[in-house]
């Protein structure tokens, strides 16, 4: 009876190769944010006091270009690994254990919303919740899209040689403000949802320890 009680509490939920992804995210982007800003906001007296300890706008310059890089090699690995999940493993992109949205994920929402105004029960999320979909599918077609803008700032003459000059003006004003976006929702939301759980507060271990426990996540999986 023991054994099957912790195996309902204890449940695989990350493998090694995603945790390690989502440190290699953490520390690239609390990096990239600062050294962005510092860029952005160079003009600035605080700005050019941490600059000239990080060596000037070349220094940072650098440091950004160079956590950018690593960050979009973290990006790139884990389509590798979904391209040998699906052709090597044989598994499923779709359904309850994935991240693909789902029909499922607007019953969801409505009954959550119903729930938080007191008129209903909260849902039975399936292994990722709609707010877990939106933090993975924002950081994957939001580092496309900063990815692009970034190298055309990185490399002006190059896609000057066949673009409109005006296009690398275009470029920074969607990186910074995309990038404000993203601060802004690691910040306040993923942060929010994640975190401040009062079942998980201060610090939600799954992503770092690859398990999650607890009865609630054991009801998900018998739900799936």
């Amino acid at each position: 009876m023991e054994n099957t009680q912790e195996k309902l509490e204890t449940v695989q939920r990350f493998n090694v190769l995603h945790r390690l992804l989502h440190i290699v995210v953490i520390v690239n982007f609390i990096i990239l944010a600062i050294t962005g800003f510092l860029l952005s906001f160079a003009h600035t007296g605080p700005a050019q006091v941490l600059a000239a300890l990080l060596g000037g706008a070349d220094g940072i310059g650098g440091i950004h270009r160079f956590c950018a890089t690593f960050f979009y090699i973290g990006v790139v690995i884990h389509i590798l690994w979904l391209v040998f999940y699906k052709l090597g493993l044989k598994g499923r992109l779709t359904g309850p254990d994935s991240m693909t949205p789902s029909r499922k994920d607007l019953t969801d929402i409505y009954q959550n919303l119903r729930y938080i105004f007191g008129r209903g029960t909260p849902p039975l999320f399936n292994r990722f919740s709609y707010l877990q979909k939106l933090d993975y599918w924002a950081v994957m077609l939001g580092m496309q899209s900063m990815g692009i803008t970034g190298l055309i700032m990185w490399y002006p003459e190059y896609f000057t040689s066949f673009l409109p000059g005006y296009v690398v003006n275009i470029a920074a004003h969607f990186h910074f403000h995309e990038a404000v976006l993203a601060v802004l929702y690691i910040g306040f939301i993923h942060m929010t949802d994640t975190h401040l759980d009062p079942e998980v507060f201060p610090i939600e271990r799954s992503i770092f320890n690859g398990r999650k426990e607890g009865g609630a996540y054991a009801k998900e999986q018998e739900a799936e």
